[in-house]
């Protein structure tokens, strides 16, 4: 399915859509109802690869999920018993049909054994929402339905009855800008655990009154330090009030620092001893917040959407990162000798002037920051990434992440050891340039060899579709957020001691 030789697809309706955003992306089996199911499963595998599709139409062996673009179509299945009977979870869009089709419709999956946890508007928010707040289904289940839901399509996520209770996850982002692998897509990608709330917002976030035994997480994206009073007592309210709060970190505190002139004193590092965990990125980021903290969980970035892999790509090179310095400047520099021989090479920098001044071509364009799918589709028009980095004090903390974006995309990267020797095999899938001579040459090497290019750029992508999806650490994270709020006696003591010490 996302071969080369895979044909093109048309795109998904809004109905789809809507289906796939609560269709769990962890699924192992998934089956789907429509009339031409391609499209929407070809859209589910490129979140999961390793999702299996149960696509002939004569099967009905069991799936862990059954999607269906119209309730209707699934309820009426001439097999719809047998099909409901071999699946854990249902996901359906329900069209407008008045109140009481729309009480027979749910009435019937709750007949066929399944709780209904979310009945949502179809059109419902991205990026930031609030699946709580739309969530329709405890007012149907108190038979207060307003009048309106009837007349509107939505999306029906059934579970098999008797299940664990839903976990209310809330994501609060303090520092959104070039954050997406952090906040925006988590959250989108986590709403799709079927017993699971997900509310993604941006401060100010008031804490909302939910039932002190209801499980519920609170996720804190890099929050700045606050006066330490004021922070333990926030976090002590949020405790008392049933709440698990985790801080999600993923840089060195010192690195953010640096970057807003300021120095860390000891009340920085109390943000995070003063919560009950910390998720964060990468094992020395793991190993420094353990100083601080005995409950920290690494999460490493991982890729949210696999591309096809193209087997060729425009003759441009691409660079993009936020400012790294006179390094990334002085590694541009150097490239002369390339740009000589390749002549008609056009380079594309986003988001670094001093990069952009120190390329000696005037094929080059310069982009501002822009949105992080932009950001990934400009890199997909380009066959080669750059991705310089001095190696200076703490920046070892930092993820691999760059490189993740170009393989997901079959861009072939070009880096420094530092960072991308831990995920990069030179040769194999992707080049390590070792100093600042070596970079003009391997540049022009993979150039120069368009077909090892693209080997090494196949093995790249093949590593990211079988290790770094981030389909493949949703249960993780779930059953560790579990986790946290089952032991959270323990972890409330814990946290309380702390805060005497």
């Amino acid at each position: 399915m996302h071969g080369a030789d895979a044909a093109p697809l048309r795109a998904l309706d809004g109905r789809e859509t809507a289906v796939l955003t609560r269709t769990p992306i962890a699924a192992t089996r998934l089956r789907y109802l429509a009339d031409d199911p391609a499209p929407f499963g070809a859209a589910h595998l490129a979140r999961n690869p390793k999702t299996e599709l149960a696509s002939d139409p004569a099967d009905r062996s069991a799936v862990e999920v059954m999607a269906a673009d119209d309730i209707d179509r699934l309820l009426s299945h001439p097999d719809a018993d047998a099909l409901l009977a071999a699946c854990d979870t249902v996901v359906a869009a329900v069209p407008p049909a008045g109140a009481d089709a729309l009480d027979r419709r749910l009435k019937a999956l709750a007949d066929q054994g399944f709780e209904i946890v979310e009945l949502q508007p179809s059109d419902a928010q991205r990026g930031y929402f609030d699946d709580r707040a739309t969530n329709l289904a405890p007012a149907w289940r108190a038979g207060a339905l307003p009048a309106e839901a009837s007349i509107e399509t939505l999306v029906v996520v059934g579970v098999r009855a008797g299940g664990r209770p839903p976990l209310h996850l809330r994501l609060i982002t303090f520092a959104p800008t070039l954050m997406d692998i952090r906040t925006r897509l988590p959250a989108e990608a986590m709403r799709t655990e079927a017993d699971m709330i997900v509310t993604h917002e941006k401060v100010p976030a008031p804490m909302p009154a939910l039932p002190v035994d209801e499980p519920k997480i609170s996720v804190l994206q890099r929050p700045a330090a606050m006066e330490p009073k004021a922070w333990r007592d926030a976090i002590a309210a949020r405790a008392r009030a049933g709440w698990i709060v985790v801080l999600e970190y993923d840089d060195h505190p010192e690195l953010v620092a640096r970057v807003r002139n300021r120095t860390l004193g000891p009340d920085d590092w109390l943000r995070f001893s003063h919560v009950h965990a910390v998720q964060t990125s990468t094992p020395p980021l793991l190993k420094l917040f353990g100083q601080h903290n005995p409950e920290v969980r690494m999460l490493p970035n991982a890729v949210f959407r696999l591309e096809r892999f193209p087997e060729r790509l425009p003759r441009r090179v691409f660079y993009g990162a936020v400012s790294r310095g006179p390094f990334a400047a002085g590694v541009a520099a150097t490239l002369g000798p390339v740009i000589e021989e390749f002549p008609d090479v056009e380079f594309i920098v986003v988001g670094d002037q001093a990069v952009f001044d120190a390329l000696p071509t005037q094929r080059k364009q310069l982009r501002g920051y822009m949105p992080y799918d932009e950001y990934l589709q400009l890199m997909g028009t380009c066959a080669v990434s750059l991705s310089p980095i001095e190696g200076s004090e703490h920046q070892e903390t930092k993820s691999d992440a760059k490189y993740l974006d170009g393989a997901a995309r079959g861009v072939l990267t070009i880096a420094s050891p530092t960072i991308y020797s831990g995920v990069m095999r030179h040769g194999r899938n992707g080049l390590i340039a070792e100093t600042v001579a070596d970079w003009a040459p391997l540049l022009a090497q993979a150039l120069r060899d368009e077909d090892a290019s693209r080997v090494m750029a196949r093995n790249a992508w093949d590593y990211v579709a079988g290790a770094r999806m981030f389909a493949d650490q949703i249960r993780d994270r779930h059953n560790w957020y579990r986790d946290l709020w089952a032991r959270r006696d323990e972890l409330n003591a814990a946290l309380f001691r702390r805060f005497e010490a």
